[in-house]
Parts: structure tokens; sequence; C-alpha cells
């Protein structure tokens, strides 16, 4: 019994990462980038035409978003792009403030469709980030400039680990819901 809860610890997180079809990870100037220092994935979508990939992402776009047309611009069946604010874009410590707060900020995403396949662009984060306190006044500041200080002599500091893992799971997260398909019908979708 011990084995068998063993070996489902092991292959649950393995499942859980096999949902993410994309990873971007953050670099020290504020860009997003794959592992390797690309600026895209592809990921395919085999058997699927341009038109069935641009149907789907559009309707995972209207299930992320409570407005979609406010948010998403395109070319039918070649390319999909936002540009959405976030709440809570990254979390950084405003001068005077004890403890991070969270910054909220526009980001911009592209999408290039293909049949049997789409190009991911890494995401974009608009420079200016704005944290607004309990009296409603507003604190400006720079992505970058926050990121820059996540980071010495380009290493990650261990103190700022979870601040980055929270920046870095909100946009592939976005992404990964965007991109997402099901392969399994569901059983009620006959309505």
């Amino acid at each position: 019994m011990k084995k068998l809860i063993m070996m489902m610890m092991l292959v649950l997180p393995l499942a859980a990462m096999a949902q993410n079809l994309v990873n971007f990870v953050l670099k020290p100037d504020g860009t997003y980038q794959t592992e390797d220092g690309k600026d895209f994935i592809v990921v395919p979508f085999e058997g699927k035409t341009a038109h069935q990939i641009y149907q789907e992402l559009a309707t995972n776009v209207g299930s992320t978003y409570n407005d979609p047309s406010k948010v998403m611009s395109g070319v039918e069946d070649a390319s999909i792009k936002i540009r959405a604010f976030s709440d809570d874009l990254i979390r950084a410590k405003p001068f005077g403030y004890v403890k991070d707060q969270s910054f909220g900020g526009f980001y911009q995403l592209e999408f290039r469709i293909k049949d049997g396949r789409v190009r991911v662009s890494a995401p974009i984060i608009e420079d200016r980030v704005e944290y607004r306190d309990i009296q409603g006044k507003y604190t400006h500041g720079n992505f970058s400039k926050y990121i820059e200080a996540y980071f010495k002599n380009g290493v990650l500091q261990d103190k700022k680990q979870k601040n980055y893992d929270i920046v870095v799971a909100k946009m592939n997260g976005i992404i990964n819901s965007i991109l997402h398909t099901s392969t399994v019908q569901d059983a009620q979708d006959d309505w």
C-alpha cells in the first residue's frame, strides 16, 4: 500500500506538468523567454485546421476574460492578440513600505495560428506598473526595475524566489488556459 501511495505521489506532479504546453521564464531585464533563450514556443495541434484552432483559442479567451471583446484582437484563422490588465502582476516593495505589495499593469500575448500548430510569443509586460493603497493613492513603478531587484549578478535571490514564482506562474497560467484543449467530450455537452 505504501508503494502505491508513493508511486501516485511521484506521478501526480508529472501529470500536472504535462498540462502546461508552454513554460516561459523571466529574465533579469524583465523579459520572458524559453529556457533555451527563444522568444516563442510552437505548440502542435495535430489534425486541426487553422480555423478549428482559432475557434478553440477564441472560445478559451472568452472563458478566461470577463469581456473578451475589450482585450482581444486578431485576424480570423491567423492570429490572436491580447492586451489586458492584471491587478496582481508583480509583488514588490515600494519605497517606504515594510512588506511587498501587489502591483497591477498591462501585459500582451500573441498567438500565431497555422494548420496543426500555434506559435506562442513570449508575453510582454508593459513597464509601467501601479499599486493602489487603502486610501486610494497610486504608487507607480517600473516592472523591469522591480524584476531587476529580484536578481543579484544575474542570479535569482533566494528571498525573492516566491515572488518570482508567482509572477512566472501567473503569465504561464494565463497562456496555458488559452491554449488548453479538451480531448475528452463532456457527457453534458449535448444540451
